[in-house]
């Protein structure tokens, strides 16, 4: 008794089907990459518009700084002339 042999089984792909799926993974990894190109442009302008929303608002926040300043400016000369007033306003009764 010999031993079995081994059943072998051979897929042969036509010529057409070989090329077809060739070509659609080809277009498929074309697409793929035109399409992250698009999102990588599309990223970089959220990028840009983030960064210019940044600054906006760096510049308000030191405008708002410089007005709170002054603003605690015109109050310690406000409560300065009251004190004075107040002062003069003693010595005269």
């Amino acid at each position: 008794m010999s031993p079995p042999t081994p059943k072998i089984v051979d897929f042969k792909l036509p010529l057409p089907w070989l090329i077809a799926a060739s070509v659609g993974t080809a277009l498929f990894m074309v697409t793929l990459g035109w399409n992250a190109s698009t999102q990588s442009s599309k990223l970089d302008q959220l990028i840009a518009a983030n960064a210019k929303l940044e600054k906006r608002l760096d510049d308000r926040d030191a405008r708002l700084d410089t007005l709170r300043d002054q603003m605690y400016g015109i109050q310690r000369v406000n409560d300065t002339n009251a004190l004075r007033i107040t002062a003069l306003e003693s010595r005269t009764k």
